[in-house]
């Protein structure tokens, strides 16, 4: 896999607030290949915010106006993640984050038909949040 260090979005990290009350965080990332593909393709996400991990429940894939889970994405063929294009994950976590800085990773594994090896593309960056 290529293009690591374009996935992460900087100035992307936010804290998601619903009826007054912060359930979580966001933030952007670009696919880390240099074609788009359909959700159903992104086979695994992972958040890792200052060494705490979040992924499957926690995380919901917002991209071309549609929101899914992890759980759902398998049969998402309709929608695509194209190159570039910025996609959101959101991670329920009560209380979202504090504000400052924060050592942010990213991990996509997504399913290549004519890749024969699989791996995680890691993403990493120091994020501010404000």
């Amino acid at each position: 896999m290529m293009y690591e260090k374009y996935i992460l979005c900087k100035d992307s990290l936010q804290n998601i607030s619903q009826n007054g009350e912060t359930t979580g965080f966001s933030l952007q990332i670009r696919i880390p290949y240099y074609r788009g593909v359909p959700l159903s393709m992104v086979e695994d996400l992972k958040v890792v915010i200052d060494s705490t991990e979040y992924r499957g429940d926690a995380l919901r894939f917002t991209v071309g106006g549609g929101t899914f889970s992890l759980a759902e994405m398998p049969t998402v063929t309709f929608f695509r993640w194209e190159f570039g294009e910025k996609a959101t994950l959101q991670v329920s976590k009560a209380g979202g984050l504090p504000a400052g800085d924060h050592k942010v990773e990213v991990y996509v594994l997504l399913r290549i038909s004519y890749m024969p090896w699989r791996g995680y593309t890691k993403a990493w960056a120091d994020m501010q949040l404000a």
